[in-house]
């Protein structure tokens, strides 16, 4: 390839003719496959056509849905030894970039991220018509291997050519693996005084199952390991206990007592109130789940309404409401049942709806060697409010990801018991799409997590009593732990 794409690494999985054109296809990690069909003229290569094709795992009914979303998109089924398996691909109208033209790998990144940005809605409308994707990620590599590894797959692509240098692509490469290092922080002390110390990168994804102060202060001290690592965090406080990481702790003796290498400090601190100096916007809100918590329970018409919340991209349910009547390809009797609907909404979540805080403001690197941690208060909120912010935040935070690239940052939801119990399905969607793209989440529930969301887990933290702690890491022994003292703030186990 020769231009830089966002969204990458990016490599080659075929290079060749076709039709007396060189066709070159990358993908990404992501499996997002961008084919590009060289326009030379004179053996220089002044322009391409550019198609791209996103690939999720498929079950149900693949060939109807294709025939009614108004998006790109096609499929491909592939029986072996009995078992049939099916690739969806979402994909954008092919266009032409003039490599003469400052811009041209701008637009092909522009259409990339537009095709993301669609990602969770299409998955919401497919599950609507009876037919279950799943990014490829979070499916196990034999499920999909043999149809990506189809030479007839790239012949799809490249509309005919030679065969596939296919051996280069890593179909089954996490966005962030198990196996990365990193520094080891002491988590605190065993049952004979040794100090216990774990790799950051183990605890990046981290379900703590307990509940109230013990949760909590779990919850506290994994967040201080990471941003002594220089890694952002971000937590949602519905208790008013994290407000301390700004402030050094005031009992050092518990720390040297504790062999605790680190003197007390308090970290670099961003404090946001949730529908006061943060408000989410209605065009990042899964509108299946926004529906489901206001009880409707008509699967058609959220469709229709998610599809309307695609296209119109309004802030605020009244934006959309305005948009909406204004629209001449709307009949009037779904125009009145749409604008009904809005205000519903916008009474039952007064004052949660506008201009979005940008994720990148909340998980951002600060000049030095220590994270910064952005404390979201959330106790004024009802329950619903909770769960739409929790999710609504993540999808935010996950579009972010698809525009920036950035991979680092973790995000702490001690009570993400509450999106499960609301949801399951749309919750395990939102957090395993927000992991695809390198986010860290350390999750506080009381019971045991759905094995998709389980099994991308580095860690499980079990409370046993205040700061006693099981711990159990993939691939490894388990262990007790009694939690080391805080270095900020005076947060309380008991």
């Amino acid at each position: 390839m020769e231009f830089k794409l966002d969204y990458g690494p990016w490599e080659t999985v075929f290079a060749g003719q076709t039709y007396g054109h060189e066709v070159e296809i990358v993908s990404n990690p992501e499996n997002f496959f961008i084919v590009i069909i060289y326009d030379k003229r004179e053996g220089r290569n002044l322009g391409a056509v550019i198609e791209g094709y996103k690939a999720f795992f498929a079950r149900g009914q693949m060939e109807a849905f294709i025939q009614t979303i108004p998006k790109p998109s096609f499929g491909i089924t592939k029986s072996v030894g009995g078992k049939t398996g099916k690739i969806f691909f979402l994909s954008f109208d092919p266009f032409y970039v003039d490599f003469r033209q400052e811009d041209f790998v701008r637009k092909i990144d522009l259409a990339m991220q537009r095709t993301e940005e669609n990602v969770e809605t299409i998955m919401n409308l497919a599950r609507a018509s009876s037919l279950d994707l799943k990014e490829l990620s979070v499916v196990a590599k034999s499920d999909y291997a043999t149809l990506l590894g189809d030479p007839f797959f790239i012949k799809l692509l490249a509309s005919g050519s030679g065969e596939p240098a296919l051996s280069k692509l890593d179909l089954g490469k996490p966005a962030y693996g198990e196996e990365e290092k990193g520094p080891a922080i002491q988590l605190g002390l065993g049952k004979k005084r040794e100090v216990i110390k774990e790799n950051i990168s183990n605890l990046r994804r981290t379900q703590i199952i307990g509940q109230g102060a013990p949760l909590l202060y779990a919850s506290y001290i994994l967040a201080e390991n990471m941003l002594l690592e220089n890694i952002p965090v971000v937590i949602l406080d519905s208790f008013d206990y994290f407000a301390g990481f700004g402030r050094a702790s005031t009992d050092s003796f518990a720390l040297k007592d504790e062999l605790v290498e680190y003197e007390p400090f308090g970290f670099p601190m961003k404090q946001v109130k949730a529908k006061d100096s943060m408000k989410l916007a209605l065009k990042d809100t899964d509108m299946f789940l926004l529906l489901d918590i206001i009880g409707l329970s008509d699967s058609e018409f959220q469709k229709n309404m998610s599809l309307l919340s695609v296209a119109m991209r309004a802030a605020t349910p009244m934006e959309l409401a305005e948009r909406v009547l204004e629209s001449k390809e709307i009949g009037d009797y779904e125009k009145l049942r749409v604008e009904r609907m809005l205000n519903i909404i916008s009474k039952k979540f007064p004052d949660f709806f506008g201009n979005e805080t940008p994720a990148g403001e909340l998980v951002r690197a600060v000049p030095g060697k220590i994270g910064r941690v952005v404390v979201i208060d959330t106790k004024h909120l009802g329950k619903d409010e909770k769960i739409l912010f929790m999710h609504t935040l993540m999808r935010q935070i996950t579009k972010s990801f698809t525009q920036t690239q950035q991979a680092e940052g973790v995000l702490v939801l001690p009570e993400a018991e509450l999106l499960f119990a609301q949801n399951k399905e749309r919750a395990t969607i939102a957090i395993s799409r927000l992991e695809n793209r390198g986010m860290g989440i350390i999750l506080g529930t009381q019971s045991e997590l759905p094995a998709e969301i389980d099994q991308t887990l580095s860690a499980k933290m079990n409370i046993v009593a205040g700061r006693d702690v099981a711990v159990s890491m993939k691939a490894k022994r388990n262990y007790r732990v009694i939690l080391r003292p805080s270095i900020s703030g005076k947060p309380k186990a008991e």
